[in-house]
């Protein structure tokens, strides 16, 4: 069976999810929230599958869209960590799923915004089995990666396919580092050559980590500074995050 024929095999579901005051407190204050359930078993079992496919065949989206995150341009380790962004360009039907939809409105609602002016696009992240402090990703803030000649109002939906935990790298947060500017970032490490850049002289002991089942969900603002630790489980920690926003403003 192709990718293609398991893409038309997209279960039809229907899945509603809501976000209580308490949640939406927690996410103005401490920029950060999470929801038990943000899709159904029957669809995070398919998305497993595409997942599965995608990293196996190494779908490349658009030209440098799978990457090894931590590791440098043209590392050709058999089982690192790898990430593919913006699937949807390449199956349009990723936004028709659960996850998308109450993924859109509710950072709609945690952003302040209509549904109609929010816009989205996805990445998926794989971390493997025992990788050790390889598998570690530094304190950094999303907007950093992006165009500091716009401004931005946005925040990431990260679900796990598989447990997150703290012994297989859940996300960690800085509570209320949302609230300042975006922080100088360098490469992990002084090099060039890989995806990551980190901001150095966070405390530790500030951090609050944040494990969510399979199929719950993470929001967290894009000035919000946050970290996930190695994968040192028995088992493969699968992710897969849609980042929601509202038009970017030239500055």
């Amino acid at each position: 069976m192709t990718i293609d024929d398991l893409m038309a095999r997209r279960p039809e579901v229907e899945f509603t999810v809501s976000l209580t005051p308490a949640q939406c407190e927690q996410f103005r204050e401490c920029g950060f929230t999470s929801v038990a359930r943000i899709t159904t078993d029957e669809e995070l079992a398919w998305l497993g599958e595409i997942y599965d496919r995608m990293f196996a065949e190494r779908i490349n989206p658009v030209p440098g869209a799978f990457v090894d995150i931590v590791r440098p341009n043209g590392t050709t380790d058999a089982d690192s960590q790898k990430q593919i962004l913006l699937p949807e360009l390449k199956f349009p039907d990723l936004r028709k799923t659960a996850f998308w939809r109450n993924g859109c409105r509710l950072a709609a609602i945690l952003l302040g915004l209509e549904l109609k002016d929010v816009r989205g696009w996805g990445h998926m992240i794989r971390k493997p089995p025992r990788d050790g402090n390889n598998g570690a990703l530094p304190w950094h803030q999303d907007e950093a990666y992006w165009d500091r000649s716009f401004k931005y109002h946005a925040t990431s939906c990260w679900m796990p396919l598989d447990p997150a935990t703290v012994e297989s790298g859940c996300m960690s947060f800085i509570p209320g580092s949302h609230r300042s500017g975006v922080r100088e970032h360098r490469p992990t490490g002084g090099d060039f050559a890989t995806h990551v850049v980190s901001v150095e002289g966070i405390d530790p002991t500030l951090a609050v980590a944040a494990p969510v089942a399979a199929g719950g969900a993470v929001f967290h603002h894009c000035r919000t500074l946050h970290s996930s630790g190695p994968n040192r489980s028995a088992r493969v920690r699968r992710a897969y995050s849609n980042e929601f926003q509202h038009e970017p403003v030239k500055r």
